[in-house]
């Protein structure tokens, strides 16, 4: 028995004795490491393991450890509120807006901002701080199924005026030529191609003229031609996007707008269907689009700004950022690309995109703290216009009235 107390005590005082350097070793350890979190899954995060492990493999005194998380605001806003954030973040630009106006996020000061192109920086730059850096940008361009436009002999449309032609030419299918519900986002984007937009410095406009106008052209030439239960059938019965039970990969929309990843999803659940891209048709017959983007920023209470900060600057090398890109098959917020990443990439439109958000008439979601909820708002208000429950005006000029004493 006392050999038994003798060995545990031994055991005991050894453990005492190591724990020091247990401590130190761990806290040298994370000295030597930042904690980057991240939402990507799949090809889109495969890539940035890629970039990661590159890293990790050449000498900068430090190393990334990066975890993918899910519900990335939910998590992110836990673990900023507790005080324990991770090291770097990645976020879209909602989120930046959002963290930053909450003061959540560290002001990464000037950036040489002749490298980028200016509208992913300037979306990012809240009440004059830089809350984060752009990751991987989009924007909305209109997707077109050529086959079955080339079957009522359709030609890609140039004009707002083509967009109805293409509708109307189609009605009596089984098929639609451009449904303004479809995506889910269509709404919100539309204003775009009248010169609108939902808010500036100096808050909402929900009821622009321009929004007016564009809603107003939505009711006037689409709505109020398509019967309600087939607009029900179209704007509730298909839930998954990414799924062959999407209606532009089915083949049941010729039309849509959407992003930058449309070409390579189309290429995965409708591999058949060739894909032509073009601006969508703007009242003013100018380039227009709503942008978005992937982010980068550090919390404002990370243990490892400075660590942070190097690991952004060197993911936006420019051979990075295209590696990324060209496995994401996106385009990346430089002004320039090289040649090579033109030449290697899978979307042939790829060109489109960039130009679109290069455009002085592109746009983004207005900066402000209720932007889910305005987004929120702006769905259920179109819901009404496509079912002619009230005129765009009323409906708009009703969302107006929600937000204007808020900023």
């Amino acid at each position: 028995m006392q050999a038994k107390n003798t060995t545990l005590y031994i055991f005991i005082f050894l453990c005492i004795v190591a724990l020091p350097f247990v401590f130190a070793r761990q806290k040298k350890d994370d000295a030597n490491k930042i904690i980057f979190w991240q939402y990507w899954s799949g090809t889109e995060k495969k890539p940035l393991e890629d970039l990661v492990a590159k890293f990790n493999s050449e000498d900068h005194g430090f190393e990334v450890e990066m975890l993918s998380i899910s519900m990335p605001r939910k998590k992110i806003l836990m673990a900023i509120a507790a005080g324990v954030p991770p090291d770097l973040i990645h976020i879209d630009g909602d989120m930046v807006i959002d963290l930053g106006l909450r003061g959540g996020l560290l002001d990464l000061g000037n950036v040489d901002k002749e490298d980028y192109i200016p509208i992913y920086i300037e979306m990012l730059n809240v009440n004059g701080k830089q809350y984060a850096m752009p990751l991987m940008p989009t924007c909305d361009a209109m997707h077109i199924n050529k086959g079955l436009l080339d079957e009522y002999g359709l030609a890609v449309p140039k004009t707002l005026d083509d967009i109805v032609a293409v509708f109307d030419t189609m009605s009596s299918s089984d098929a639609i030529g451009w449904l303004p519900s479809w995506p889910p986002w269509a709404g919100k984007f539309i204003v775009s191609s009248f010169g609108g937009s939902w808010g500036n410095a100096n808050g909402v406009t929900a009821n622009s003229p321009e929004n007016i106008a564009a809603w107003t052209w939505v009711q006037d030439k689409f709505a109020s031609k398509i019967p309600k239960d087939k607009l029900a059938a179209f704007t509730e019965g298909f839930h998954a996007y990414q799924s062959p039970d999407n209606p532009f990969y089915s083949g049941r929309i010729a039309i849509e707008n959407s992003g930058v990843w449309e070409h390579r999803l189309a290429g995965i659940f409708a591999p058949n269907m060739e894909v032509v891209v073009a601006p969508f048709p703007s009242f003013e017959k100018t380039l227009a689009t709503l942008v978005n983007i992937d982010a980068l920023a550090i919390p404002l209470k990370a243990k490892h700004q400075k660590k942070a900060q190097e690991f952004i600057k060197w993911l936006h090398k420019q051979e990075n950022l295209e590696y990324l890109a060209l496995a994401q098959g996106k385009f990346t917020p430089l002004k320039n690309h090289s040649a090579e990443f033109f030449s290697r990439h899978e979307n042939p439109y790829i060109n489109i995109f960039i130009e679109l958000s290069n455009s002085p008439n592109a746009s983004y979601f207005p900066q402000v703290a209720f932007a889910n909820r305005y987004k929120r708002e702006i769905k259920a208000a179109y819901l009404k216009v496509l079912r002619m429950e009230a005129s765009a005006k009323e409906v708009l000029d009703e969302l107006q009235d929600k937000f204007e004493s808020q900023k």
